[in-house]
């Protein structure tokens, strides 16, 4: 098999895989609501016991004074779905809070009779899962799907990932448009590999070659937009997919891929891109 078709057929593979076309390990924390009567609630767990816990994203959290008997009493302000209200209520330190596999510690609440809203659905409820423990649990609510989406510790690291590789790849952005050969050549993996329909391309020379003939240097300037989505971090390396438009002398060219940055000597490089579908409107058809 020749190594170009070899490249091919293997960045085909992995834009089937991010594209959904084969199951991914995901470390999402999907927990589904339950409910008492109408109410919908969760089950977390509070040092070694089970608990169920009321999700309500207008409220701030707080216990079950019934269930959490001991602690310091002071006056604090409980806000729910009716407003906002000065009350008496103890402070209760938890030592942790699980929510899935996601836990949070060193918790101070406060703690109120929950008794009226236990007898209205007809099951105790040992708290509040307020909008202040939702946000530091990174969770959100899919009503649809009847789920609590708990962001993990994975999910954080790639989103900083994600965050950092586009930040830099911001720069490269500027260097083609400025037709800056030195600069965007420094965003580019040595042995970077560039798979289009017409063409496949191996080695940043190579690939710096194909964009000083077709876009750098034109008067008026190339001008390229990029948006990336559907990040998928491996390692010190970022996959995604994304979509662009370069607008030059020889027409707007769109399409849509997959790519892989890397990051090496401390800074993010190009090391893959797999146009998969692009499309040029030429400029008499665009006038």
């Amino acid at each position: 098999m020749r190594v170009g078709r070899f490249y091919r057929l293997l960045a085909s593979l992995l834009l089937m895989l991010f594209l959904g076309g084969l199951p991914l390990p995901v470390g999402a924390q999907e927990i589904p609501l339950k409910h008492c009567d109408t109410l919908p609630v969760i089950e977390v767990a509070v040092g070694d016991q089970a608990m169920l816990f009321l999700v309500d994203t207008a409220a701030t959290s707080f216990l079950n004074l019934k269930t959490f008997a001991h602690g310091k009493s002071r006056d604090v302000e409980v806000t729910s779905w009716s407003g906002t209200l000065a009350t008496s209520a103890r402070e209760i330190t938890l030592k942790d809070v699980v929510i899935g596999s996601t836990k949070l510690t060193g918790l101070k609440l406060p703690a109120v009779d929950l008794s009226a809203i236990g007898k209205a659905c007809g099951r105790k409820i040992d708290g509040i899962l307020g909008v202040d423990l939702l946000a530091e649990a990174g969770a959100t609510i899919d009503l649809k799907k009847q789920t609590v989406h708990v962001t993990t510790a994975g999910e954080q690291r790639a989103s900083e990932l994600a965050a950092e590789m586009h930040s830099g790849m911001l720069e490269c952005l500027e260097a083609f448009n400025h037709s800056d050969e030195l600069a965007f050549g420094d965003c580019l993996d040595p042995k970077i590999v560039l798979f289009s329909m017409e063409t496949e391309l191996y080695g940043r020379e190579q690939v710096i070659g194909y964009f000083r003939e077709r876009y750098f240097h034109q008067k008026p300037a190339a001008r390229l937009e990029i948006r990336e989505s559907a990040f998928h971090p491996i390692g010190e390396a970022v996959w995604y997919e994304y979509e662009f438009k370069i607008e030059s002398a020889r027409g707007v060219l769109g399409g849509r891929g997959m790519a892989m940055c890397k990051k090496s000597e401390g800074r993010w490089r190009m090391a893959s891109m797999h146009h998969s579908l692009m499309e040029m409107e030429h400029p008499a058809a665009a006038q």
